[in-house]
């Protein structure tokens, strides 16, 4: 009678796969944390171009107009009251109808359609606008820019003016909320740009003032957000939003770039 060896089959795995499946885990978690961080930069550093390509924009419309775009007397403040937009944060749909959606053509008012001041500030349709008018004064600066010739007739100001998180970036003059300055030397031309999360806003305050420290220096600054704001009020910190400390890196902020001068710091 003949004996077979039958050999018993291995259940589970062994010490040496385990070790091998764990390693294989481990540098695909590393590739995907490592390939977020890099999308998160290239976002971060979209918005930094965007916002020095604007400022590049109203500084070659300088050279060419020795005024701002949308200051339309060409008394060095540019004509929209940009720290009065709504910075709450509760979506975008006011702020987007700040912009004209349309690829109409744009051309300069006249004593006839608006008040004095306005004179010099390019219009929709050849009609001058006014509060009747869903686009007010957000648009002066980039209808300037397409009279100069520096940005085509055929992109619509809300499209152009759309950023990397989704919002919108608005071209005008900030009052700061500092007692002790006059309302004349408080007002600042600025860019700000809406619903930036802040570890975004920290990486672009890095990169243009060297540090992510504070908030209410240099010239990015993270404002306060409200609905109905007055001036321009800081928070003392990057990771304090709304008032909160060490809020949640994806806490939506605003920021303001200044571009012209720099306000005292607080």
């Amino acid at each position: 009678m003949k004996h077979f060896n039958i050999k018993r089959r291995q259940a589970g795995f062994t010490l040496v796969e385990l070790s091998v499946v764990l390693v294989v885990v481990g540098l695909l978690f590393a590739a995907v944390v490592k390939g977020q961080e890099v999308v998160d930069s290239a976002k971060s550093q979209k918005l930094i171009n965007d916002i020095k390509s604007t400022e590049a924009l109203i500084q070659k419309f300088v050279q060419i107009k020795s005024r701002m775009p949308g200051d339309c007397d060409a008394d060095g403040l540019i004509d929209f009251a940009v720290d009065q937009v709504n910075r709450a944060d509760t979506g975008n749909t006011t702020r987007a109808d700040l912009y004209d959606y349309s690829t109409s053509q744009k051309t300069y008012a006249s004593a006839a359609t608006v008040s004095t001041e306005n004179e010099g500030c390019a219009q929709i349709n050849g009609t001058a606008y006014t509060t009747a008018n869903t686009q007010i004064g957000a648009n002066n600066w980039l209808n300037d820019l397409k009279l100069a010739g520096l940005v085509s007739d055929s992109v619509p100001n809300r499209t152009f003016a759309k950023q990397v998180n989704e919002d919108f970036l608005f071209v005008g003059s900030v009052t700061e909320g500092t007692a002790s300055l006059t309302s004349t030397d408080a007002q600042y031309n600025a860019i700000v740009v809406q619903n930036v999360p802040q570890w975004m806003a920290r990486q672009v305050a890095t990169a243009i003032n060297g540090t992510d420290a504070n908030s209410n220096r240099g010239r990015v600054r993270q404002l306060v957000r409200s609905a109905s704001p007055t001036n321009a009020t800081y928070e003392p910190l990057w990771s304090t939003v709304n008032g909160t400390a060490d809020s949640m890196r994806d806490a939506m902020v605003s920021v303001v770039y200044y571009f012209d001068r720099i306000p005292a710091t607080n």
